[in-house]
């Protein structure tokens, strides 16, 4: 069966992130795995493992890609017929910057950057204008998730309690803004807007209020990630729900690289049939499979290839 026909995008996301940056070479083999199998589509997740000019500490000693190499990568994807979407961090999951100096002034709390201020879009600007010389897709994925105490430390001090969902709104403007001047289309993870309006993700039926989807910026797509269920109905629900926020949300799934040294190919594939079949009744037109690699990536995405496979079977 021909992926590109069901799905607009079918791809992967490999974790760069976690002390295990993916090598060149590796990721060619990736990219023509990708290819033969009938993906479409590579995300690469690096949250300061990229070269960003201007900022010669962002990813320092972390392994992160330069320049050269994102259009090495780019330029082999794009012979194969793969797509390669920067899948980066805008607001928290920064933790490894702010250990150095320059990057703690634009630090809020935690590992979340500053709303409001002048020099956080700076290094924002630098990070489209940087990727915008690299790859060819128009779309990033500028992260934001996770954000929980956004507002709660130097933002609270300069501007004293301000909710929360107005907070991230303000900087997704301000993002999104930035975004327009390098021609690119967002995503973003969803679950910061259901979180912030009180609800535990993908577990109630918190329903985010209409003063903030009216405010989610139009070039801004939302992303329903769930690597947790086997349920068709779970993810039909949750589909109809994200859709309810912002029509056309994207959804990610995931292949379990994140538990250790083995992988979970069993529960991978059962997951992922539930899910792709509740994409297909739902119309959602891109798709992705996450492999983190979460508390240090020891598992190599190459022992999912039994999930990879399942998949671009169903």
């Amino acid at each position: 069966m021909d992926n590109k026909v069901n799905f607009k995008r079918l791809g992967t996301m490999i974790d760069c992130s976690r002390n295990a940056v993916m090598n060149v070479s590796s990721l060619k083999n990736w990219i023509d795995i990708l290819a033969d199998l009938g993906y479409t589509t590579l995300l690469i997740y690096t949250e300061d493992t990229y070269e960003v000019e201007n900022q010669e500490y962002f990813g320092y000693l972390r392994g992160r890609y330069t320049r050269e190499e994102l259009k090495e990568i780019d330029d082999y994807a794009f012979l194969k017929g793969i797509e390669v979407i920067p899948c980066i961090q805008m607001l928290a999951h920064l933790g490894q910057i702010f250990r150095y100096r320059q990057y703690r002034e634009i630090n809020d709390c935690d590992d979340i950057l500053l709303v409001g201020d002048e020099k956080t879009y700076r290094l924002i600007d630098d990070m489209f204008s940087s990727l915008s010389k690299c790859l060819r897709s128009k779309i990033v994925n500028v992260g934001m998730d996770e954000a929980y105490m956004i507002g709660r430390g130097k933002y609270l001090d300069k501007n004293g309690l301000q909710d929360k969902s107005g907070i991230l709104l303000e900087h997704l403007k301000r993002v999104s803004e930035i975004a327009v001047k390098y021609g690119y289309q967002l995503t973003m993870w969803a679950d910061i807007f259901i979180t912030l309006a009180g609800g535990a993700y993908n577990i109630n039926d918190v329903e985010v209020p209409d003063w903030v989807k009216e405010q989610i910026p139009e070039n801004t797509s939302l992303i329903y990630w769930d690597y947790y269920s086997t349920d068709y109905s779970h993810y039909d629900s949750q589909i109809k729900r994200h859709n309810r926020i912002k029509e056309n949300s994207w959804f990610a799934g995931g292949l379990w690289t994140w538990q250790g040294f083995a992988p979970h190919n069993d529960f991978s594939m059962r997951a992922s049939q539930a899910a792709l079949c509740a994409c297909r009744d739902n119309g959602v037109q891109n798709i992705f499979f996450t492999m983190w690699g979460d508390n240090g990536g020891e598992c190599t995405p190459f022992m999912l290839l039994l999930s990879l496979y399942y998949v671009s079977c169903l």
